[in-house]
Formats: structure tokens, sequence, C-alpha cells
């Protein structure tokens, strides 16, 4: 349904919704979640805050909403954070109930927020202008104009940290399970002039039709969100643990202090199944060079029959472990160090193991950023 009524839209009918039950429709271009709880209805965004959980699939208690992913809570009145790791609010909607219609209205952005809600990110326009294939994998590499429209070349659409990550909808994204909008890491630097965002292309509605995008294609974007950004005490080294395509963050960051000739020690181990698989190796060859700052370790983990003989691969095999951070970081590194790590979720619980039990790295000194693959 998309009638509109004085800017509300008829979303659906009360019989459409039980009484503790949740619903998920579209407006307004976005998935937005109904939920009906003591006989009033509610309506906020869909999509996780967090990482774009859906929360249609997950539990709704009482007032409040769990996302199946990672455990977020949301008020479903008005949408504010009831339980991380979520820490900015869902955006809540205005409803009206006329007879058996529901109806939703967008609050807009002047209005007054609710005690303790945040406004949400700046939406965005990039225009697509390069797509490449990773060639032997299934990586795909988007470059987005990072230019408001007829303003001054210098004038930046999306303003970001290194690190840090944004929603994609690409439009056109049907009978998706996860929904029409992706998060992805901001791979670029803000020293670039471009967005460039590098994923695996899965047989997924939304891969597949990000896939297929033109060159010149407008995708509407939100953000910059997220806390996974490199620390301010330089005196501290970073050390970066990255399993497949979780390098992602880690290039924006390498490539950030690389340019701005941050005076901090960056040692990046770096994990992969081939060495057809080491994504952006080539620029980080080329910045280690040139930044005496920057040590790239790789390290494969297929067995060397499938893998390059000893007498062509000069990295490491293996998968990350103390071994390996021993040959390569002094103790005052291993103890002082702030560690970063990015991967998938069996990545990632391996690398808290070590780092918590085998080094006894204090969790502040901990940062963590899951790929949750989809």
């Amino acid at each position: 349904m998309s009638e509109e009524y004085g800017g509300y839209q008829e979303v659906a009918t009360k019989k459409d919704l039980k009484e503790g039950g949740m619903l998920k429709v579209e407006a307004f271009g976005k998935s937005v979640l109904l939920s009906m709880v003591n006989g009033e209805v509610y309506a906020i965004d869909a999509v996780c805050s967090h990482e774009g959980g859906p929360l249609e699939d997950g539990i709704l208690d009482g007032f409040e909403v769990e996302c199946p992913w990672h455990g977020s809570r949301f008020d479903v009145r008005t949408g504010e954070v009831r339980n991380p790791p979520a820490d900015n609010p869902q955006l809540a909607y205005e409803v009206e109930i006329d007879g058996d219609r529901i109806m939703i209205k967008e609050k807009l952005q002047s209005e007054e927020q609710q005690p303790g809600v945040k406004e949400g990110p700046t939406l965005h326009e990039l225009n697509l202008f390069q797509k490449n294939k990773v060639e032997g994998t299934d990586v795909m590499t988007f470059k987005f104009s990072n230019q408001e429209k007829n303003r001054d070349s210098d004038k930046r659409s999306l303003n970001y940290t290194a690190g840090q990550y944004a929603y994609f909808d690409i439009a056109g994204v049907k009978n998706d399970s996860k929904g029409p909008i992706r998060h992805f890491t901001l791979a670029s630097s803000p020293t670039e002039n471009f967005i460039m965002i590098s994923t695996r292309i899965r047989d997924t509605p939304y891969k597949e039709q990000l896939a297929s995008l033109e060159e010149g294609t407008i995708v509407k974007v939100r953000g910059p969100e997220g806390k996974f950004v490199l620390h301010d005490d330089f005196s501290k080294s970073a050390v970066f643990l990255s399993g497949g395509i979780g390098v992602t963050p880690f290039r924006s960051m390498i490539k950030n202090a690389t340019d701005k000739r941050l005076p901090v020690k960056i040692t990046l181990f770096d994990s992969n199944r081939n060495e057809q698989n080491i994504l952006y190796k080539d620029e980080f060859d080329e910045w280690a060079n040139i930044n005496q700052n920057l040590v790239i370790v790789y390290t494969i983990t297929d067995k060397e029959e499938s893998s390059p003989p000893a007498s062509e691969w000069k990295g490491e095999r293996g998968r990350i472990d103390k071994f390996m951070l021993d040959k390569y970081l002094t103790k005052e590194e291993l103890s002082n160090s702030v560690y970063y790590t990015c991967g998938p979720p069996g990545m990632i619980e391996a690398m808290q193991t070590l780092l918590q039990k085998d080094l006894q790295i204090p969790k502040d000194r901990i940062m963590v950023e899951e790929f949750t693959g989809y």
C-alpha cells in the first residue's frame, strides 16, 4: 500500500497485525516495523542501526524488540536503545488509525526528538563511477564519487572517519530475506576523493543487484556510523588482525595514516585462504615502502599442496597465533599495543581467545568488528 493522506501513508490494516505481533512494511522507500502492544500500534525502522539486522525476525518482549543478530534491543514506542551493542536509536514514526487502516507519517528532522533519542545519520546520494571484480575471487570493488552535485569540487558529500561504515540502499532489491539495505565498511580513506566498498558477491537478491549496477547509477547512502577507528594516543602501537574481507577497515586506516604521516606504528597481520584472496596487496606493499611506521605480514591458510610452493610464497603460512605475533612484535608492542580484529565470527572468537587468554591483553585495548557474512 502506498496511498498518502496528509503526509501519512497507509501501510496495513489492523487485521494484518495481531496483539503482541510484528509486521514489516515498506513506506517512504524504507522498511518499517509495525508492532502492536496492549492494542496500540507503533512503527520504527525495521533495519537495526547496529549492523543492519532484520528486526521483524527478532523477539517482541513487552515494549522492546530484540534484534536476532547481536541482541540489541529497542523501545518500539520511541526507537530508543534499551540494550547494546547498538548505539544509535531507530527512527520512530507517527501512527494514525483510521477505521481499520494503519497509517504512518515520517517525523521531520526539525521536530523535537524523543528524550534520549539522537537524530539519525544523514542520507547522501553517491554516483557509481567504477566497479571491478578481483580476479580469481568472488570479491567486487565499487567506487562512488564523493563530491556534492553542483558544488565546489572540494566539497565532500560524505564526511567520515577512517574505519567507519555506512548503509547502502541500491534500489530494485526484491524478496531478499535480509531486506533491501546493507551496510559496508568504507574501505576508502577520508584523504581520497571517492567512496569505496569491497564485498563478496553471494547469490542473494541484494548482492546480485549490487553486482549488476551500471556505472552512473545513483545510490542512497546513510551514514557514517561505527566506532572501529584508530585510537588517538599514538604512543601506543596499533596491531591489526584481519581475516579475508575483514581487511576493508584496515585499508581505510592505513591509507589515512600514511597520507597524513601519523606518528603511529601499525602492524597488519592479514590472513587469507590463498594468495589470490589477498585484497589490496599491491597498495599495501606500496604504502609499506613509503611509511616507515607500517609493517604488513601476510599469511595463507590453505595446505601447501594447494598453495604456491615455498620457493614462490615469501609470506607466512597458517592461522594467526601467538608464535606469529611473537615473531614480528617486540615485547613492548605485545604488551602495550591496541589490538583491532575484523573478520568472520570464527576468526573473531579465535583472536579474542588469543588476546585475552594467551596474551592477557585488557579488554579496553581490544577493538572488534565482526563481519556477519551476508
